[in-house]
């Protein structure tokens, strides 16, 4: 019974020293696991760092760029008129190589310089916009004229569409050149 008594002692004591053995264990790798998890933060911290660096470096590089070539304009000599006339000459013509024949004869006739400075100079004084959408609102008010004659057996002479055409650009005319006029004036003030 003694060696009985002996091996339950013995093996006890294996037991506590092998449970002590495992809480070690456990121990280190919950310090090794620690360890992993703030180097793994360490790391994440160094790469979200360096991504600020890198892009700070970026933003200041492409600052230095654009004040480099802002710097290489103001030193290059204005564009002249001929300039800027010869570069849209032979965008002009770039653009008419590449169209269909119908399409290239079209552009060189509206392309022609006196048919381009009438065009302009119309589109900028009577035919903006604005005062042809007037034009046109006053036109459509001539069917409401047309109801009110027929209603009242009114006769037309034909002219009451142009006529109110005229009337309604007139009236357009005066308020774009009122707001226009208007903008100017806040804009010196």
């Amino acid at each position: 019974m003694s060696e009985k008594l002996k091996s339950t002692v013995e093996n006890a004591v294996d037991t506590r020293e092998l449970a002590d053995l495992s809480r070690e264990k456990a121990a280190e790798i919950e310090r090794s696991l620690e360890k992993a998890v703030e180097k793994e933060k360490s790391n994440a911290e160094n790469e979200n760092s360096i991504k600020h660096e890198a892009i700070e470096i970026a933003a200041r590089q492409e600052k230095q760029q654009e004040q480099k070539e802002s710097k290489e304009i103001k030193e290059d000599k204005p564009l002249t008129k001929k300039d800027i006339e010869a570069s849209y000459k032979k965008t002009l013509e770039n653009v008419q190589d590449q169209l269909s024949a119908p399409s290239r004869a079209f552009s060189k006739v509206i392309h022609n310089p006196v048919v381009e400075k009438t065009s302009d100079a119309i589109g900028n004084t009577v035919a903006r916009p604005n005062l042809i959408i007037s034009g046109a609102l006053g036109a459509i008010a001539s069917v409401v004229v047309y109801f009110i004659a027929k209603r009242y057996g009114y006769l037309l002479s034909g002219s009451e569409t142009i006529i109110l055409f005229v009337a309604g650009w007139s009236i357009g005319a005066v308020i774009e050149y009122a707001r226009v006029g208007f903008i100017n004036n806040r804009k010196n003030s």
